[in-house]
């Protein structure tokens, strides 16, 4: 029978902490800086877009009584 071995959880030390809050600010950043170009060419995409004249639409006479 083989024996069991679990994997003990080990809490990481501070320089491995900092390491990991930094990359998560920075993927943070990127994504963040991407939705807003997302945003910005959306907005362009609008802006240059002709606008659409409304009309009103035609209703069923009703006779007059």
């Amino acid at each position: 029978m083989a024996k069991k071995d679990s994997a003990k959880f080990v809490r990481p030390d501070g320089a491995a902490r900092e390491a990991e809050a930094a990359k998560t600010t920075r993927l943070r950043a990127l994504r963040l800086a991407r939705d807003a170009e997302i945003a910005a060419e959306k907005q362009a995409k609008l802006a240059a877009a002709t606008p659409r004249r409304r009309v009103r639409a035609l209703h069923p006479a009703t006779p007059a009584t």
